[in-house]
């Protein structure tokens, strides 16, 4: 269950001859009508063209044309082509200036057509070539990009790993708005993690430099403080710190207004609607909703936005029961989606539909919006997966090139070549190591696996007869007859529930919390905690094995449908009793 709207495109501040300062804060991740655009420039570049840009001693001119042709004659296929072209003379000069004025162009560029993963490749390349060449701006912008482009297809663990990268170079800047952009992108990113407490620090340490900062001076300190207004009150209402949060977005609103922000105000107006969807005031939290999506009506770009506004007031629809009207609007936001993988929340909106669904007993549609789902989660996953993949490939190249280097450098000296001898050998040894390691891991995941099964499997009479029979040893009479009726309990599935605790289960056998601990000690040689931890587990081991619905459901619904509130303390539990984890155990039963 999504309990927020996040989505945030960061704040990328950039070094280069056409742009001061990219945007700096952007509230939700990117256009849903943007094209995922996976074109390379593959323009042909005349000869005279080709000879100028390889040999002309004018590095300046070459530079002014790739900029004219980006910005002025906007061809961004022919700019990538010139970049492309400059870029392959840096490498051939061993020019570091000219290969990160290229790569980071061609970065910034693949950024803008929504092709991330060539942002990526090449935003990775300018990372290694700004630290190269030791220069500090170079280096906060590159890492920055890099990280807003990895922030965008979900890869938020390496897209906090660069935005902090960027931080750490900031510091060496005094008196600079950098350190305030950088830290708004981890807070940010934070968010996404879920990791709330850090995020509000961050943001809570964002306003108060704002405060200090002469906002003449900073061109984005409008922008960028309600932009970390906007994430505190995201991150107080993920802390359930309500009234705080509503005291927040409405100062936002307030300063939106005052700075005739109608785009921010829209945003402040959402998360007040989800505010008070969290307090149980579906009617006036759809106030707010629509309220936000009427102010958005004229802002092409932010589609995605607008998609997660319907999102919500669909989420107040279901609460008051009226499943068509939310259905109609989820369906209306999955036609406008189309097959685009970057629009945020659409497995959640699958989610939910599959629920509303559910409840009105429409099988195919419930079938339907889980097969929609399954490809939504499988293109996102797969996206994240070549990022990934990407950056091991450049780093694997990179550590090509020095395996080359090294190989030239051998026949020179014997001693040269007894150390590449040795080293390739220690590299062996350890991808032998990692590989047995991970096939002895697997081996052992899979004999778990398979004893769950076979455990699952047995007869489930001979397991109550056993409880029976060991009741039926106690000689304490109190113990006994709290244990019979605990055993009896187990059937209603008491359980499952939230409420679960040791007072409220003692008062449902007619005993105190004293009693039934030292029944549960004495005889079973656990703690309440443990008992039902073990019935929880026992139980999910089950249903996820004869569900295929239940299988469906993402591991956060999961633990709040066994009476987990986080889904942290279920994961962990699940390890404790199986040692495996629950996605491993639900991706074997699928297959």
């Amino acid at each position: 269950m999504i309990t927020s709207i996040y989505c945030t495109l960061p704040t990328i501040r950039v070094q280069a001859l056409y742009i001061s300062i990219l945007s700096a804060f952007t509230f939700f991740s990117y256009s849903a009508t943007a094209q995922e655009s996976n074109q390379k420039p593959n323009v042909s570049i005349s000869q005279a063209m080709q000879l100028f840009i390889s040999e002309s001693d004018s590095i300046d001119a070459i530079e002014e044309l790739i900029v004219d042709t980006f910005q002025e004659k906007k061809d961004t296929i022919l700019g990538l082509a010139y970049c492309n072209s400059y870029l392959q003379r840096g490498k051939k000069e061993n020019d570091y200036e000219i290969q990160y004025f290229s790569s980071f162009q061609m970065t910034y560029m693949y950024y803008l057509k929504s092709d991330y993963n060539e942002a990526i490749r090449y935003g990775s390349l300018s990372v290694k070539l700004a630290t190269k060449l030791q220069d500090t701006l170079q280096g906060i912008s590159s890492y920055s990009l890099l990280g807003s482009s990895l922030y965008v297809i979900g890869n938020y663990d390496e897209a906090l790993e660069s935005y902090l990268s960027a931080k750490r170079l900031s510091n060496l800047i005094e008196d600079s708005p950098y350190e305030i952009l950088c830290l708004t992108n981890i807070a940010n990113t934070r968010l996404k993690l879920r990791r709330f407490e850090d995020a509000l620090k961050d943001f809570n340490n964002v306003l108060t430099i704002m405060k200090e900062e002469d906002s003449t001076t900073f061109s984005q300190y409008d922008e960028t403080y309600l932009s970390a207004t906007l994430g505190k009150g995201l991150a107080l209402s993920e802390l359930n710190r309500l009234e705080e949060a509503e005291q927040i977005n409405n100062e936002g609103i307030r300063f939106s207004k005052e700075k005739k922000d109608e785009k921010h105000e829209a945003y402040f107006n959402i998360n007040l609607g989800h505010i008070y969807y969290k307090k149980g005031r579906y009617d006036k939290s759809l106030g707010f909703l629509k309220d936000g999506k009427y102010m958005l009506r004229d802002f092409s770009d932010l589609e995605n936005n607008k998609f997660i506004a319907n999102y919500f007031i669909a989420k107040n629809y279901d609460k008051l029961e009226r499943y068509d009207e939310a259905l109609a609007l989820l369906d209306s936001n999955f036609e406008r989606i189309g097959n685009q993988t970057n629009t945020d929340k659409t497995v959640e909106m699958y989610e939910l539909a599959i629920d509303i669904s559910k409840i009105l007993g429409d099988k195919e549609k419930q079938i339907f919006y889980l097969h929609k789902q399954k490809e939504v989660s499988d293109a996102k996953n797969k996206r994240k997966s070549l990022a990934k993949e990407i950056l091991f490939e450049d780093d694997m190249n990179e550590q090509k090139m020095k395996n080359e280097k090294l190989e030239n450098e051998k026949t020179q000296s014997l001693v040269d070549k007894r150390i590449i001898l040795f080293i390739s050998a220690i590299l062996l040894l350890i991808v032998l190591f990692v590989f047995l390691s991970y096939h002895k891991k697997t081996k052992l995941n899979e004999q778990k696996f398979l004893a769950i099964i076979e455990d699952i499997s047995k007869d489930k009479a001979s397991k109550k007869s056993k409880e029976v029979s060991q009741v039926s040893k106690i000689k304490d009479e109190k113990a006994k007859l709290i244990l019979e009726k605990l055993h009896d309990l187990e059937e209603t599935q008491f359980f499952l529930s939230q409420d679960a605790t040791l007072h409220n289960t003692a008062k449902l056998l007619n005993t105190n919390t004293t009693y039934l601990s030292q029944a549960l000690n004495a005889v079973e040689k656990q703690s309440f905690s443990q008992y039902l931890n073990k019935l929880r587990i026992d139980y999910v081991l089950v249903k996820l094995k004869e569900d295929a619905v239940f299988r469906s459901y993402t591991i956060h619904a999961i633990s709040t449908e066994i009476g987990y509130k986080s889904a942290t303390t279920f994961i962990k539990e699940f390890k404790n009793k199986t040692g495996l984890n629950p996605s491993y155990y639900v991706k074997k039963i699928k297959n």
